[in-house]
């Protein structure tokens, strides 16, 4: 922790976080598009930002459908 008791991240911790956030706001967002409550999205972008694989979220950031959103 820092001085203002503040956890501190290593290079790669904060490299780690930085994905998991954007896997998060991925979903929330996703899940928003299709009509989920956001209360809802939120949740369960919670669940769905940890369980997913690298490979199988780049995909799916890829993927014309949800651009389509």
């Amino acid at each position: 922790m820092n001085e203002n008791c503040f956890p501190h991240l290593t290079d790669e911790g904060q490299e780690v976080a930085e994905k998991i956030y954007e896997r998060h706001c991925f979903f929330r967002e996703l899940l928003i598009a299709m009509g989920v409550a956001p209360k809802t999205a939120e949740v369960e972008a919670c669940r769905m930002e940890h369980v997913i694989s690298e490979e199988s979220f780049e995909r799916l950031k890829k993927t014309e459908f949800i651009d389509n959103l």
